[in-house]
């Protein structure tokens, strides 16, 4: 069973422990099931970009030049969810702490016919805290769409500057099929880390 103490209990809302209990305790886990891809996927870039550039020398900086533009707009992604993550549980906090409110005075609620009344004070925060779920959604769409894509940017910025810089590069069916293998290998980390450092902000 949970034990609280006394001091815990006038430092943490209801709405805050059930929250600990349950979306916390649940996002850690889907952490801990990828964590391994913090150290992992920067490995496998590396050893993919250093087959890269033995089989298509310096065009493979064209497509580094892109993923480290990727960089940015990710860790700004980022921010804003972790922003809109903070307003979220704060909403989350007060909605479950006035439920809990009302449920404790229900009697004294039904004598005053003030059910609409708190019902439009819960729907409220609710509304809230759906507006920012909505907008959590919409960054976290971005940002998958953005490194779901990065592996093809990378490969056609590399294919075309390797065949555009010098006349005499030709891009056969070796070349070409081997170094697909490896950009795709760099797919998953592409598309994982993302989502770990998302699941890590929350």
């Amino acid at each position: 069973a949970l034990v609280i103490t006394n001091a815990a209990r006038r430092t943490s809302t209801v709405g805050e422990i059930v929250n600990l209990m349950s979306v916390d305790a649940q996002r850690f886990m889907d952490l801990i099931t990828y964590i391994n891809m913090i150290w992992s996927a920067p490995l496998q870039v590396i050893l993919a970009l250093y087959f890269l550039w033995q089989n298509l020398g310096p065009s493979v900086l064209a497509g580094v030049a892109v993923m480290v533009l990727m960089v940015p707009i990710n860790a700004v992604i980022a921010m804003k969810t972790k922003t809109y993550q903070v307003a979220q549980m704060k909403s989350k906090d007060n909605r479950i702490k006035l439920m809990n409110e009302v449920l404790n005075g229900i009697k004294v609620l039904k004598l005053y016919a003030w059910e609409l009344a708190f019902k439009d004070k819960v729907s409220a925060i609710r509304e809230s805290e759906l507006r920012v779920l909505k907008k959590t959604a919409y960054l976290g769409a971005v940002s998958t769409f953005t490194w779901v894509c990065a592996p093809f940017l990378v490969a056609l910025s590399t294919f075309a500057v390797y065949v555009l810089v010098d006349e005499h590069n030709i891009l056969d069916a070796q070349k070409a099929f081997v170094s697909l293998a490896l950009f795709n290998i760099l797919r998953f980390p592409l598309n994982m880390l993302p989502m770990v450092i998302s699941s890590m902000v929350q």
